[in-house]
């Protein structure tokens, strides 16, 4: 067996039946990343006319003459097939080196645990831990996550079945608020490319705006990617909120006729909570009314949502602080679940620290998910295929490959 050029329809037919096929294994991810500053080809391994691995193979120069590739979430192969695998990894390396790479970067979509609310999010491993050992016996180096979110790829992403999921499931407190949202005049909408600038304020990255136009154009040519937004119409909000506030008002009201009769513990705490509704509506009521004067609806969240085979991903999101206390972020991803559900398996919701009983700095953006009662995979992790240890070695003593690929990191 030999590494092989392949064509992209010959790339396209292996990977669209692989078992670990996604979305940046594809043509249209190496566009994105080809208007990144990457180049790219398609490569195979091959006994004759019988490919038996492949992967689309990214590449670019740091330091101005040190070479590296790049196989986002591949590769392409049986890696229970330790023939195959020990094999592949050898004819890489050399390949490779001829062309004069340092290292191969991998971090396929290979799952070693899982957990769950049930499980009380303890992660159980699985038997493809022993595809690690294996890989150490290939001299692959493991990058470790020194911190959280330091890969290219979140090692730990949180899953919702979506043909299982029911909203009665999810965090009570999620529930109450989304219901909140559906009647106070919320909605979600499909945007294209134009509208790409609503959106990138909310969203956490450190990748430029041209990025994600690059990104929908590529993968709205076959539709499967969509561009979501939250909208708040607030002349229909203040009025679903001032309806609200009336029928409180006409419950407080009763409730201060049964006090003068009855001021019993139970009716008193009944009239202090009428008392705190009436006060949040109004609260509610002013901030409607204020963002009325200066618009009549407003966008307060976004989504890039890729859909690949069974399953739509959240490639990027994110809400408006100022009108954080609306909670247009689980509105959003309610409202995905909701758009897609009906004809596809499973949503990604991306990366978790997995760190579930720490106080970390993404112990918020934790929590949030886990109250979606999602399944909580963690993947093998991100990996390196030395080609040229001497010059490897000297690069660790540099800051160039940690400044070339911190570029990239975004917080999920």
């Amino acid at each position: 067996m030999k590494i092989v050029s392949l064509t992209t329809q010959q790339f396209l037919d292996f990977a669209s039946s692989h078992p670990l096929n996604n979305y940046m294994q594809t043509q249209k991810y190496a566009l994105v990343m080809a208007d990144y500053g990457y180049d790219y080809d398609f490569i195979g391994y091959a006994d004759g006319a019988n490919i038996v691995a492949a992967t689309l193979m990214l590449s670019k120069t740091i330091t101005g003459k040190t070479r590296y590739g790049y196989a986002p979430k591949g590769f392409l192969l049986n890696y229970y097939d330790d023939n195959i695998l020990k094999a592949f990894i050898k004819d890489l390396k050399e390949h490779y080196y001829k062309l004069g790479y340092v290292f191969i970067k991998f971090n396929p979509e290979i799952i070693i645990g899982s957990t769950d609310k049930a499980h009380k999010y303890i992660m159980s491993y699985n038997g493809n831990v022993r595809i690690i050992d294996i890989l150490k016996e290939l001299n692959v180096k493991r990058r470790l996550e020194l911190k959280d979110f330091d890969l290219l790829e979140p090692k730990v992403n949180a899953y919702i079945n979506l043909k299982e999921f029911d909203l009665k499931n999810i965090h009570r407190d999620y529930r109450k608020k989304i219901k909140k949202c559906i009647n106070s005049g919320m909605s979600l909408t499909l945007g294209d490319v134009r509208e790409m600038d609503k959106i990138y304020p909310f969203i956490k990255t450190k990748r430029p705006i041209s990025y994600f136009r690059t990104f929908y154009n590529a993968f709205s040519k076959d539709n499967s990617i969509d561009l979501l937004f939250v909208k708040v119409d607030f002349e229909k909000r203040l009025t679903l909120i001032r309806e609200k506030y009336e029928k409180e008002q006409v419950k407080n009201d009763e409730y201060n006729l049964i006090i003068q009769k009855d001021p019993s513990p139970r009716n008193l705490n009944k009239k202090m909570a009428s008392d705190k509704r009436l006060d949040a509506f109004k609260d509610n009521i002013i901030k409607a009314t204020e963002s009325l004067k200066q618009h009549k609806e407003a966008i307060v969240a976004g989504a890039l949502v890729v859909k690949h085979f069974n399953r739509v991903s959240i490639v990027a999101s994110g809400y408006s602080e100022e009108f954080k206390y609306m909670n247009p972020n689980h509105f959003l991803h309610y409202a995905i679940i909701e758009r897609y559900k009906p004809y596809f398996n499973y949503l990604d919701m991306n990366g978790m620290t997995g760190k579930f009983e720490e106080e970390t700095p993404y112990k918020g953006l934790d929590d949030f998910k886990k109250k979606w009662n999602p399944t909580i995979f963690e993947f093998i992790g991100e990996f390196d295929v030395i080609c040229s240890t001497r010059t490897f070695k000297s690069l660790i003593k540099t800051s160039f490959i940690e400044d070339e690929f911190n570029q990239h990191l975004d917080h999920q």
